[in-house]
């Protein structure tokens, strides 16, 4: 846990993380001189009637007081700041790793966004309390019962009775509150992945009139998180009471006992009235302490959450000075596979010779997507070689590599934000020339242009203010901004009219006549023009060829045509 603390503080905030708890300790010295000084001004000063000296340690107490604020002021603050610097470094690594990795620590996204936030925020929580609340309480307590030893003796066996039995309880209760908070925090993971799916799928839900069922079950996990929290608390609940019960008890007895002793004149009135504020100086320190062990707990639930996240291996591979000659693309004896003995492609060998246009088919499940996740480098853990332009592209760098490539993908994810800045993530800097060709290019301009913002139109999460096929033209217009020499198309007209279809495909040809491009689609019309199509079935290519080769060569082709277009005589349309 400390580990990952370090590990993601540095500089100022590191600085900042040691020198807090080194001015924490100027305010407890400060705490701990005024019962001592109060019994000096009751013993020595009230008692001979002294004024000159009352006055003079009420202002020193004043002092002390003012610096004890100086002091937990300046704590608070470099805690805070160490606190602030560490969270922000640590969900930036934990969203670097979600977003580098397949699938982070095998996490769905609803566990990670728990992960991310709240149990960094217990991480937070937890620095908070080891710059200050960890310093000052147990410094308060011990120095508290060390000050009361010194101060009166006489009553110190009332500490030392009391204390063994109380540090005996917190244990019992740290040792019972670890499983529940842990078990509180899966409990959140699962009311927020319940969350997650049923804003998402809300359409799904009203169209099978599930309201009903899919509330129960989230108030089933509602209910649960209710549960797994009230366990939580309740396994530390007790501590505050008994503590309190078991320290003003002590004060009681020593009230008691002391003021025997003082009628005998064994102790002064002073000793006692010291002995009593450090007993509730000592009771606040205790009190402190149960915060601290509860939120403490929190916080070891938290830290083996987050680093199973850290604990990802992420290979990023040295980048290579070498440029691409061109774009031709060539797969040479690749195999891929989730599961290394069932592989969903097995040994591909295929060259995409630069200015082509390369179609793909298959049936569902055949590995064309796989393939070109292969090739954008979303999954690198593979064998065989990938390359373009005779550069193996495990040796570029990410960014060069997505320089290069342009990719829309059936799923049209856009972000919060407006038009442009959708299309700007393929070119940061895109001029509005460009931002409208690139719309050209995707049929997107004749939704666009009526828009009273046009390419400042607004576009809310996920693109809800537009259409599935809306969403789509926006999705190829980011693909084809910044004019990329690669091109892919991953059934990205799924739900597109065929007219615009059509439109997109002549404009497709024509701007990127001598580009290369990949199509995959279940549609025939769109890679019977292709220079290549190839046929992937069962993670192998089948066939591959022209429009004409495939009808006379591959069965499915010819039963995809079949299906599609109504038989042969469209096969040389």
């Amino acid at each position: 846990m400390f580990t990952i603390i370090m590990h993601h503080t540095h500089g100022k905030a590191r600085a900042a993380f040691f020198l807090a708890p080194l001015i924490m300790l100027g305010e407890v010295l400060c705490d701990l001189q005024q019962p001592t000084l109060m019994s000096q001004i009751i013993d020595s000063g009230l008692a001979h009637g002294d004024g000159h000296y009352v006055l003079t340690h009420a202002a020193l107490m004043l002092m002390f007081a003012l610096l004890g604020v100086m002091c937990g002021a300046t704590c608070g603050t470099l805690g805070s700041y160490a606190s602030l610097k560490m969270g922000e470094a640590l969900r930036s690594h934990m969203l670097d790793i979600a977003l580098i990795s397949r699938d982070p620590a095998g996490l769905a996204p609803a566990t990670l966004i728990t992960r991310i936030t709240n149990d960094v925020t217990q991480m937070q929580n937890l620095v908070m309390m080891v710059t200050r609340g960890m310093v000052r309480s147990p410094m308060l307590l011990l120095g508290g019962i060390v000050m009361s030893a010194i101060v009166c003796p006489d009553l110190a066996p009332i500490l030392f009775i009391i204390m063994p039995i109380l540090v005996v309880f917190l244990l019992i209760v740290v040792r019972r509150s670890i499983p529940k908070y842990l078990a509180m925090q899966q409990a959140v993971d699962r009311v927020n992945r319940s969350m997650r799916e049923n804003l998402q799928g809300a359409k799904t839900i009203k169209s099978y009139v599930l309201e009903d069922h899919q509330l129960a079950q989230f108030n089933t996990d509602n209910l649960n998180l209710q549960t797994t929290s009230q366990q939580a608390a309740m396994a530390t609940v007790t501590l505050g009471p008994v503590i309190q019960l078991m320290l003003n008890l002590g004060v009681v007895v020593a009230l008691g006992y002391g003021g025997s002793l003082a009628i005998s004149s064994t102790i002064s009135d002073g000793q006692i009235i010291a002995f009593v504020n450090y007993m509730i100086q000592i009771t606040t320190a205790m009190i402190q302490t149960v915060n601290i062990i509860t939120a403490f707990s929190r916080a070891i639930t938290s830290a083996t959450r987050v680093q199973a996240v850290l604990d990802e291996t992420v290979v990023v591979p040295q980048a290579t000075s070498q440029v691409p000659t061109d774009n031709t693309i060539v797969f040479d004896h690749v195999t891929f596979g989730y599961d290394q003995a069932t592989p969903i492609l097995a040994d591909i060998n295929l060259t995409i010779p630069a200015g082509t246009t390369l179609g793909i088919v298959g049936p569902t499940g055949s590995g064309k997507s796989s393939l070109i996740n292969l090739l954008t480098r979303t999954y690198d853990d593979y064998s065989g070689t990938i390359s373009i332009g005779g550069v193996d592209i495990q040796t570029l760098s990410l960014e060069a590599l997505h320089r290069r490539i342009g990719v829309a993908l059936q799923d049209s994810i856009l972000f919060s934000g407006t038009i442009a800045s959708n299309l700007r993530f393929a070119k940061a800097d895109a001029t509005p020339a460009e931002l409208q060709k690139a719309a050209d290019m995707a049929a997107a301009s004749e939704f666009i242009t009526p828009l009273a913002k046009q390419f400042d139109a607004s576009v809310e999460q996920r693109g809800k203010n537009f259409s599935g096929g809306q969403r789509q033209r926006l999705n190829l217009a980011r693909a084809f901004t910044g004019d990329r020499p690669i091109v892919i198309l991953d059934d990205a007209t799924s739900a597109v009219d065929q007219s615009t279809n059509a439109q997109i495909k002549a404009a497709l040809a024509n701007s990127r006549a001598h580009e290369t491009s990949i199509i995959i689609s279940q549609r025939v019309t769109n890679v019977m023009d292709c220079d290549h199509i190839i046929v992937i079935n069962a993670g192998a290519i089948q066939a591959s060829g022209t429009h004409d080769e495939l009808m006379q060569q591959s069965q499915f082709y010819q039963d995809l045509v079949k299906t599609q277009l109504g038989g042969d005589r469209y096969a040389n349309e």
